[in-house]
């Protein structure tokens, strides 16, 4: 009874070490996670850059419900002057441009805005990407926008 025991314990080790095998490739190609401030976590390993383009120019072009996401993503992650007064207008905005409309599955330009990216031009671009100059600016184009909509 015991050699069958150790037996299948040895084959489901071998099966449980060619089954991760995968896992073990892959992680080897994918990138270490990268610190605040953009530092690299490991030694070695490519690192995640943030970039300098300015997205501001872009607010005024994107789609309403969009900039009600982005307002969202905006003042979640605290990158408005006044949060309250942010939120505030967060808050008319939506409910004026029906950006969160209720009973439905949801605005997929909000989904968007709130992950933190804008389409313009035909190309997706991510504020979480930015320097966070950038997304300060971004995130006051933003809210300008909102509020002149009020």
């Amino acid at each position: 009874m015991k050699l069958i025991s150790v037996r299948a314990l040895s084959a489901l080790a071998v099966t449980t070490m060619l089954a991760g095998a995968p896992l073990f490739a892959h992680a080897a190609d994918t990138p270490a996670p990268v610190s605040k401030g953009g530092e690299q976590a490991e030694t070695g390993v490519k690192t995640a850059t943030l970039t300098d383009t300015d997205l501001s120019g872009y607010v005024g072009s994107i789609n309403p419900a969009e900039v009600g996401g982005l307002l969202n993503y905006c003042t979640q992650n605290n990158y408005v002057a006044d949060y309250d007064d942010a939120f505030k207008v967060l808050q008319s905005y939506n409910q004026k441009t029906n950006a969160v409309p209720d009973g439905q599955e949801g605005n997929m330009f909000y989904a968007r805005g709130t992950a933190g990216q804008l389409q313009a031009n035909g190309k997706t671009y991510s504020i979480a990407t930015s320097s966070i100059p950038v997304r300060q600016k971004t995130c006051k184009a933003v809210l300008d926008r909102a509020k002149a909509a009020l």
